[in-house]
């Protein structure tokens, strides 16, 4: 028989040197996602993107492991993914419910700009991993369940089956200005059109950026223009304010190499725009076919917070939402900030960012002291939690309801 007696110290060495040593090395890994897990109202983190640059570590990264660049809108869906544009990596992308990410459009090996498979743009659409981008700007969900891609660089709207990725062309072609009248499908030509929103009955509102209009393709696939002369002018004086729309004038930006520059929403019979280079967001009123100011002087400038909107300065407006308060949500880009404007009292106020462009030394800070860096997005998910494409820091921020 064995002398248990004498085994007993030995063993019990043996059991408390292990519980030492998981003691030291056998503690829960530190959780990545913890900053936004442990979110409070009000507060924010880095959703997805590293805190320290911008380029392309390939895919199937947790979110917050995955570098960006530049990124510019963000979409959710039913299924629970989350899709956005990495702009200056030409690639539709997507958060997927275990919290990676994918390509879902675009070249990734290597990271390079197209226009459609390099065989040639194919009458029936190819797959989204065959499908070059250039500069996607802003992605819809389109009535019939697909991804709405405004191919800003590419002069095309391109749409993505979220089942199969794969890409068709609704419209586009190279850079110009034709179609009005007839089926945008066969004729319409836009200049860098750079954001585009849905009304209840399905018609199609887009920003045709450096063509300097506004355009709609309507249920039976018909675009007409509907706000825009074709001329810039940032001058509030003779700018066509208090008049028909489609004898106004707007301030996109223009040339060889212009940033993506206005945003537009419809909302209740009303289409807001945002005048990226006239520094304040108009609205068409859609019945009367008339157009306004709605927010800014028309000088640039950060001031006006908890007062009238359209007395406050505005620096380079972009991107807008409803947000599930029913305020109208926009990127301020040059001021590095998101404001919102109360829709019934028309009071603005700064919910992210404190206007010194940058980046915050902490996450979870409170999200009107943190750090932006030219925000060109804003979204919503269905919890109506707010995200911030903050795009020179190529991150997504996001901050708690």
């Amino acid at each position: 028989m064995k002398n248990f007696s004498k085994l007993q110290p030995r063993l019990f060495a043996s059991v408390l040197a292990l519980g030492l040593v998981c003691l030291a090395g056998c503690e829960d890994e530190p959780n990545i996602d913890q900053p936004c897990k442990d979110l409070e109202p009000g507060h924010a983190c880095t959703w997805i993107g590293l805190r320290s640059g911008e380029g392309f570590n390939g895919d199937n990264l947790h979110r917050r492991e995955t570098l960006l660049n530049q990124p510019q809108d963000l979409l959710f869906l039913p299924d629970g993914t989350a899709w956005f544009t990495d702009f200056n990596n030409f690639l539709v992308r997507r958060v997927l419910t275990d919290d990676t990410v994918e390509s879902v459009v675009g070249l990734t090996n290597p990271i390079f700009p197209g226009d459609g498979p390099f065989s040639g743009l194919p009458p029936m659409g190819a797959n989204g991993s065959d499908w070059l981008l250039n500069h996607p700007t802003n992605l819809l969900m389109q009535p019939d369940g697909k991804v709405l891609v405004v191919a800003w660089h590419n002069h095309k709207l391109l749409t993505v089956d979220p089942d199969t990725g794969f890409v068709t062309v609704v419209c586009g072609g190279g850079a110009g200005y034709a179609g009005d009248g007839m089926l945008a499908a066969e004729s319409a030509l836009f200049k860098q059109l750079n954001d585009a929103s849905f009304d209840e009955a399905g018609n199609l509102y887009i920003v045709d950026q450096q063509n300097q209009r506004v355009r709609k393709i309507d249920t039976n696939g018909i675009i007409t223009t509907i706000a825009g002369d074709g001329t810039s002018n940032s001058d509030g004086a003779t700018n066509g304010d208090g008049g028909p729309a489609a004898m106004a004038q707007f301030s996109w930006a223009v040339g060889s190499n212009p940033n993506p520059s206005g945003g537009i929403l419809y909302h209740e019979g009303m289409l807001y725009l945002s005048e990226t280079e006239a520094d304040v967001i108009r609205v068409i009123d859609l019945e009367a076919g008339t157009i306004n100011r709605f927010a800014g002087t028309y000088e640039g400038g950060d001031s006006g917070d908890n007062g009238p909107a359209i007395n406050a300065q505005l620096n380079g407006p972009r991107d807008l939402e409803i947000g599930p308060d029913g305020d109208l949500y926009f990127a301020d880009t040059d001021n590095g900030k998101v404001r919102a404007i109360n829709l019934e009292t028309g009071m603005i106020r700064t919910v992210v960012g404190t206007g010194e462009l940058g980046i915050e030394d902490t996450e979870g800070m409170l999200a009107t002291e943190i750090k932006l860096r030219r925000p060109f997005g804003v979204a919503f998910d269905p919890d109506g939690n707010l995200y911030v494409m903050d795009t020179l820091n190529s991150r997504i921020v996001k901050v708690a309801r």
